[in-house]
């Protein structure tokens, strides 16, 4: 489809192939980041099993007080992406995918989530929680497990469900009134069977004594891990559980989609090119130098591939990041004033050693 080229860093292994166009082949890393794109920013997949994704349907308002689920197979939704596929256009806006009525007909909407072991959520009156699950059913009154936050009846709350698995399940409530600040939210751990439940909050500062008080162990397993090490839901706090210890993300470090991975100076606002390192959360919380991946992005070297008007950069920031794929917004400013040129570029990481650049303008800014 298009030209190619290469740039590399000291080691050969670094070596970054530049691809014009959007990528032509599906991958289990593609379809990953088109479900991402296709769903809310609230929206969580809940289970993924013999090719059949399920998803919650996030809640913004207090006005939507149950949890919807909707759900489509990984054929369905490559075949829905392949159009993107067969195109050469270096423009290729995700927008209409988002907002045309396939869409639509794609997210089917799930009616036996019994079938899945999901529970039923809703959020009664004066902020009574009912839970059903195929083992139990609960109501959990929210004024009364949290008044040590000052939540009473006059709290309203935005409710989602966060994630689940075979033994417990999260929700998080955002207090509407507050926004949803990282101060704000609370989350519900409980377990399948509702024997057990507690709720925190995730705060920077207090993270390790909720940890040190031992009320999330019996939680554990829900939590993402790579190896003995978890990312907490907070998205900046790694926890090391044989150690009992948290160890925060740099507010310039970026945490996967998958809580498995650091991106380092991922999540700076003027993302720097060269040489980029991504460890494990593992490495990161140890310190040590040890990366699974290492790649170059060469900004002038995009310019040029392009045929901007000048290479020099106006906005470089992260737009996604998840194992084996990263998306990146580039803005180039203008020879005297204005814009030079902009432009997405999809870093395809499948192929460690020689990382695939893929320049489309996707309208992710």
């Amino acid at each position: 489809m298009a030209n190619q080229d290469s740039s590399s860093s000291s080691e050969e292994k670094y070596e970054t192939t530049y691809q014009e166009g959007f990528p032509q082949e599906a991958s289990s890393a593609l379809s990953t980041f088109m479900q991402h794109v296709l769903s809310d920013s609230v929206d969580r997949k809940l289970v993924d099993e013999d090719g059949n994704l399920i998803f919650s349907d996030g809640n913004r308002s207090v006005e939507e007080s149950s949890v919807i689920y909707y759900q489509f197979t990984e054929e369905q939704l490559k075949d829905y992406y392949k159009p993107l596929l067969q195109t050469e256009e270096l423009n290729v806006s995700l927008n209409p995918l988002k907002q045309s009525n396939s869409l639509e007909e794609l997210r089917t909407p799930l009616e036996n989530y019994e079938q899945y072991s999901l529970p039923s959520i809703a959020m009664k009156e004066n902020n009574q929680l009912e839970i059903k699950t195929t083992e139990n059913q609960r109501i959990i009154d929210l004024n009364n497990e949290m008044k040590q936050y000052g939540i009473t009846g006059t709290t309203e709350f935005i409710m989602n469900i966060e994630a689940v698995n075979e033994d417990n399940f999260v929700i998080v409530l955002a207090d509407a009134a507050k926004g949803s600040r990282l101060r704000e939210l609370y989350y519900l751990f409980i377990k399948r069977d509702l024997s057990d439940f507690t709720i925190t909050q995730l705060k920077y500062e207090e993270t390790q004594e909720i940890i040190n008080s031992n009320v999330l162990k019996p939680f554990y397993d829900i939590i993402p891990e790579e190896g003995d090490y978890k990312s907490l839901f907070n998205n900046i706090s790694i926890l090391d559980v044989a150690a009992n210890k948290i160890t925060e993300i740099k507010d310039n470090d970026l945490l996967s989609e998958d809580g498995k991975f650091v991106y380092l100076n991922g999540a700076a606002e003027e993302l720097s090119d060269g040489e980029q390192r991504i460890q494990t959360i593992e490495n990161y919380a140890k310190g040590n130098d040890i990366y699974e991946e290492q790649f170059n992005i060469d900004f002038d070297r995009i310019s040029e591939k392009m045929d901007f008007e000048t290479n020099k950069i106006s906005i470089a920031k992260t737009n996604y990041f998840n194992e084996d794929y990263i998306v990146l917004h580039l803005l180039y400013r203008g020879k005297t004033i204005g814009e030079g040129g902009g432009t997405n570029v999809i870093v395809d990481l499948q192929n460690k050693k020689n990382p695939t650049a893929y320049l489309v303008d996707l309208g992710i800014e």
